[in-house]
């Protein structure tokens, strides 16, 4: 109705800053707050992890309410809490289910998150809020869009609520067995392959995919790629014949609240693109602070999971009987990488590390802080991924002045233009196959640029700085998405 604002609900296992282990965390703590500042009613539903307990507000003060979530033959309760310092925020609160360690990774995650998805739908009957489009997120809250639609659209209550599922990445599908159909409280016939049934299985991103009335991707590229056998994970066919119709890609942003070297109180010298030699202080005391030769040489910075995904693969590979690695050191470049993830790579670098003491700084942890320094401390940013749906690792580098080095996949495909001499246009470099002699190929011709022709390597931090990737364009294209599905 005109002048009553649209309703959205967004539920997902994850979002900053209460818990976060990839880009989902980042994306469902920053659209949310963006769509209320566009006048969009947006509040945000998860899970309250055992991590969150008295890091953000006083649990006493905050209760909502509690009720019953039936199962099968269980019966959980669940308790309500609610907290409005940074969005609208309902959290759910089990013992049973998420006084855990870890967010992900127990035999039981069928049973955590069909809980969770009830759990939502039940709390619609406990507040003054009745949403006009669930936002569902990752293969953790896919049976949301099945229960709605089969179970609980007969109900006056939920029979308008129409579902938005967004693909944050396809490799992480939520895979089962039967027994999911049991807490689902669903009969075997959803066990097909119009359903839900994935070889054998049950997908939760299935679910999502098959039920929710329109599908996004983080980019128009992944949009794409999804729907080939090369990057749809086994629902390509799904995908490109049958649901190609509700398909659309919105490129993700960044929080520019939190991502501003103007302002950001982790680095060490603020600045701007007017101010761009201060960011070489940021260099230098970087260096003093972890022990780097303090000296002018090309900066190669790395903040990711260390995985198959982001390319690591191709780090050991030989080019000319020399092992990659050894080959971008002999630049005489130094190199520093944050993150955590497989052994076999973490053990790479650990030896990076010690062959290369003075030059390499190797941080197999995750810290918010020495990111942000990361960002503004190097010249340019690796983002080798064999595929990326969107990724954020490179938008933040542009915005610091980190000149981004990727292969032309998904988001980064659509947010990283390939520098030229001539026009000088472009916001870095790119390789397309998969390969670590195109790898070295583009840090050896970022080195040439750095050292031989420094104003056109300037040229292009100015360029990718003054790139536009807040969230408010994606902001207006998911709005006028709510309001195409509600017609």
């Amino acid at each position: 109705m005109k002048g009553i604002p649209l309703k959205c609900l967004f539920i997902s296992s994850e979002a900053a800053p209460y818990a976060k282990t990839g880009g989902l965390a980042d994306v469902v703590g920053a659209l949310p707050k963006k769509l209320r500042e566009q006048g969009i009613d947006a509040r945000v539903a998860m899970p309250y992890y055992k991590s969150i307990e008295g890091k953000f507000f006083k649990q006493e003060e905050h209760f909502l309410t509690s009720y019953d979530v039936h199962l099968g033959w269980r019966v959980q309760g669940v308790g309500i809490y609610y907290d409005d310092s940074i969005v609208p925020t309902y959290f759910l609160k089990s013992d049973t289910y998420f006084s855990r360690p870890d967010l992900y990774g127990y035999k039981d995650d069928y049973e955590r998150f069909a809980f969770f998805c009830k759990g939502v739908l039940e709390l619609i009957r406990h507040i003054d809020f009745v949403p006009d489009v669930i936002h569902c997120n990752d293969w953790q809250t896919g049976p949301l869009c099945l229960l709605l639609k089969d179970k609980y659209s007969h109900d006056p209550l939920y029979a308008n609520i129409k579902t938005v599922y967004t693909i944050h990445n396809m490799k992480y599908q939520g895979i089962f067995g039967k027994e999911a159909l049991d807490v689902l409280e669903l009969p075997l016939d959803y066990m097909s392959q119009d359903r839900i049934e994935y070889h054998g299985a049950v997908s939760y991103m299935k679910a999502g995919l098959i039920y929710a009335d329109r599908i996004t991707t983080v980019s128009p590229t992944y949009a794409e790629e999804i729907k080939t056998y090369e990057y749809g994970c086994g629902l390509d066919r799904l995908l490109s014949q049958k649901l190609y119709y509700k398909i659309e890609g919105i490129l993700n942003g960044i929080d520019y609240d939190i991502y501003n070297p103007k302002i950001d109180p982790h680095i060490y010298v603020n600045y701007t693109s007017r101010s761009l030699k201060r960011k070489k202080e940021n260099k230098l005391l970087f260096q003093k602070e972890y022990g780097l030769e303090q000296r002018d040489c090309m900066l190669i910075g790395i903040v990711s999971r260390i995985t198959d995904q982001k390319g690591f693969d191709l780090m050991q590979q030989t080019m000319d009987n020399i092992w990659i690695m050894d080959k971008i050191m002999q630049l005489d470049v130094q190199l520093v990488i944050l993150g955590t993830g497989e052994k076999e790579y973490e053990d790479m670098f650990r030896h990076l590390a010690y062959k290369y003491r003075e030059r390499t700084g190797v941080f197999l942890t995750f810290d918010e802080a020495l990111a942000q320094k990361i960002y503004a401390a190097s010249d340019v940013f690796l983002m080798p991924s064999l595929f990326e749906p969107c990724g954020l690792g490179q938008l933040i580098a542009m915005r610091y002045g980190s000149v981004p080095i990727v292969r032309k996949t998904g988001g980064l495909k659509d947010t990283v233009i390939h520098y030229s001499m001539e026009t000088k246009q472009g916001t870095g470099f790119e390789f397309e196959d998969c390969s670590g002699y195109w790898m070295y190929r583009k840090i050896e011709e970022a080195y040439w640029y750095y050292n031989e022709h420094p104003d056109h390597f300037k040229q292009i931090q100015l360029n990718g700085m003054k790139q536009g990737f807040s969230w408010d364009d994606a902001a207006k294209s998911y709005i006028k998405l709510y309001k195409d599905v509600m017609k």
